[in-house]
This record gives C-alpha cells, sequence and structure tokens, in this order.
C-alpha cells in the first residue's frame, strides 16, 4: 500500500549562530542603561527551535517579549519568557516542535522586545535562520521552476528534476495557473531518513502505510527519491501544490476528493493496480464510498486504496465528459471560496448528490438511495 501524501531516539543538533556580539544593526535603539549585547538562534532537529538573547544593564525590565514565525508568513508567535531582572542578563525560549512540523529548508525570523520599568521599549532588528535537515550533505539539481536537493544518486536526481519540470508544465496548462515561484523538492533515498520529516499519524497507520512523497507546503515538497514510483509521485504531490495556488482563499478549502483526484489523474498512466483492485472490488460488491464522506480525511489504512482509486475515477469521469475547460472554470470557481454544491450547481449544473449518481451511472451502479446513512471513512490520511 502507497501513500503520496517516527522520531528517532537521538536529537540532531544544528547550531546555528544568527548574530552575536554587540553589533549596530541588531537594536533598533538603545535606552539608557540598557544594551543588547547578543542574540542567537539554534534548532536541535527536527525536535525543537532555541533562542537566547544576551542583555547588560537589565536589572530595571519590566517585560521581555520573543516574536518568531516564518519569513514567508505574516504571523508570528509572541511569546513570554521566563526571566529575573539583573544587571547582566541571558533569556532563553525553547519551541519543541512536533516530527514533520515544519519543512527543510523553512526559513525563520525572529526578534525581541524589552520594557523597561518607566514604559518605554527597545527591540532587537529583525533577524532570520534557515531550518534545515542537517544529516545529510546535500547537493541541488536546479531546473527552470525547480530546486531538488539530494544526496544520493546524481543521475536518479537528474531524471527527478526533469519529470517535475514536466509535470509543472503539463499541470499549468490543465488548470490554466501559472507556477510563479521556485518549488523545492527534497530527496532521501530511504525511508528511514525521510521519518525524521514526516508528521506520524498513529503507530498503527504508519506501520502499515508508506509514505512516498507529501507536499509540506505551497512549495516545498518531500520525496521518497529512491522509489521506484518516484517520477510519477513528483507529478502527484507537484498537483497538491499547483492547485493549491490556483484554488487558494481564506474562506474554504478545496473538497478532497477533487484535489486527490486531480493529483492521481496528474501521474499521467493507468491507475496503479491496489487503487485499481480496490476499485473495481467495491464497483462489484456496490461498496464505494459516498461522495460527500471524501470531502475530508482522518485516517483508516485499510480504505486508502480505495480512497485514492475513487477519486481518480471520480476526477477522470469530469475530464472525459465534461472537459477541461469546465475543470479550470470548476477550480476558478472554488478559488472565490464557494463550497462544493455551490460551486457544481454554478459550472456543471448539478451539486454533489448529481455528481455521484451521474458517475456511479457510468460505472454501471444505481444511484445511491438518499436518506440512507453511509459510515464515512474514518481516518484516510491520504496527502
Amino acid at each position: 500500500m502507497r501513500l503520496c501524501g517516527g522520531l528517532g531516539a537521538a536529537a540532531l543538533v544544528a547550531l546555528l549562530l544568527v548574530a552575536m556580539g554587540l553589533s549596530p544593526a541588531l537594536a533598533r535603539a538603545q535606552a539608557p542603561g540598557l544594551e543588547i549585547t547578543g542574540s542567537q538562534a539554534s534548532y536541535a532537529f527536527p525536535e525543537s527551535l532555541d533562542f537566547e538573547v544576551r542583555v547588560s544593564g537589565g536589572s530595571g525590565l519590566r517585560e521581555v517579549i520573543l516574536f518568531f514565525g516564518r519569513v514567508e508568513s505574516p504571523l508570528v508567535r509572541r511569546v513570554y519568557p521566563a526571566y529575573s531582572p539583573s544587571d547582566e542578563l541571558i533569556v532563553r525560549y525553547t519551541e519543541e516542535l512536533e516530527p514533520g512540523q515544519y519543512a527543510p529548508g523553512t526559513e525563520f525570523r525572529f526578534w525581541w522586545e524589552f520594557t523597561l520599568a518607566d514604559g518605554s521599549t527597545q527591540a532587537t532588528r529583525e533577524q532570520t535562520f534557515e531550518y534545515t535537515d542537517p544529516r545529510f550533505r546535500w547537493e541541488v539539481a536546479a531546473g527552470e521552476r525547480v530546486d531538488l536537493y539530494h544526496y544520493g544518486d546524481a543521475r536518479l536526481a537528474d531524471r527527478l528534476l526533469a519529470a517535475a519540470e514536466e509535470a509543472i508544465a503539463r499541470l499549468e496548462d490543465d488548470t490554466g495557473m501559472p507556477v510563479e515561484r521556485r518549488v523545492r523538492v527534497y530527496s532521501y533515498a530511504s525511508a528511514r531518513d525521510m521519518s525524521l520529516v514526516l508528521a506520524s499519524r498513529s503507530t498503527a497507520y504508519d506501520d502499515r502505510v508508506l509514505t512516498l512523497g507529501v507536499a509540506v507546503d505551497d512549495h516545498t515538497l518531500i520525496l521518497l527519491g529512491a522509489h521506484r514510483d518516484a517520477e510519477m509521485i513528483v507529478a502527484h504531490e507537484l498537483s497538491h501544490i499547483v492547485v493549491g495556488i490556483a484554488t487558494a482563499n481564506p474562506f474554504a478549502g478545496l473538497p478532497r476528493w477533487l484535489d486527490e483526484g486531480l493529483a492521481m489523474y496528474a501521474e499521467g498512466h493507468d491507475l496503479p493496480d491496489a487503487n485499481r483492485r480496490a476499485l473495481e472490488a467495491a464497483i462489484r460488491r456496490d461498496a464505494l464510498l459516498s461522495l460527500r464522506s471524501m470531502t475530508s480525511y482522518s485516517g483508516q489504512a485499510s480504505q486508502v486504496d480505495l480512497y485514492y482509486g475513487q477519486a481518480h475515477s471520480i476526477v477522470r469521469y469530469m475530464l472525459d465528459e465534461h472537459g477541461r475547460d469546465k475543470m479550470r472554470e470548476l477550480l476558478s470557481v472554488f478559488a472565490e471560496g464557494s463550497r462544493q454544491d455551490d460551486a457544481l450547481l454554478r459550472v456543471y449544473g448539478w451539486d454533489l448528490a448529481g455528481l455521484e449518481d451521474r458517475w456511479r451511472e457510468s460505472l454501471g451502479l444505481e444511484p445511491r438511495p438518499r436518506g440512507v446513512p453511509t459510515a464515512a471513512p474514518q481516518g484516510l490520511g491520504v496527502a
């Protein structure tokens, strides 16, 4: 069983010195009696982010605040570390991380703000650092729009890069949405190597399902590059990135059946055997998942193959019967924040139930009886 979309006993520590010592660029303004003498950040991959600031003349401090967040996001954390005012003061803060919480290559920004007894404030200038996986000596294969990071077979890296560039061009044509920023792909040589950068779902799930790739943000893909299907998985996961760009809005996300179906279709090959067998068995027994239950998912490994196969079948039906232009129109409507029933009605003239009836008919099945409860797929952890 495959999944596209554990924490070691010893932490790998990567110390990153961002700034140290008194520097004119370190502080925005010096308050009388308060001098910032150093500021640094480090991380223990993949367990924590660690921040430290050194201050002289800090006996009159009333408050210390640390601000930090990703460089590409306007949102930042606001933290009030514990400290004891003293003339020579060191303030430290550690942010514990969950496995896979941040992708390799994530850039962080941070600064400190101090409030004195008289109410005046002083802040350091914003500093940045990169959080990455220090276990390997990464090399970069750079294409027109993709940077592929790898530490193994250079010829394999070139093939994966070519597959990624081809997939982006095809996806841009399918969605009508250009990819205007570079995409990063981190290619790992083994599932063991990759395990430290993946979020864990559950022990039972992780033991049964092998994760081959996952889009971890809007421009970063983690890939098991040594797998025989790696070139296909690159296309699958890049679909999530491209479609995510095409439909980004602050109101509603894309239904998961559509996102996964488009990603499966983007692979450009026949349906993999495991997904095909699961789909054919469900059609024979009339035991397909309800389309509404596929709007989201959580994590039952036994239904992953059917979920993928069914999502592919639905999207292929929509493209074969109604064409690429209609799909582009649908994505543009979703980009406005529309709900799935409203979007389908606007573009195709029928809602989700209407789509399901037509798709089931194309498979030789009767419409799903209305008002009959259908168990949702419990915990489909597809990505």
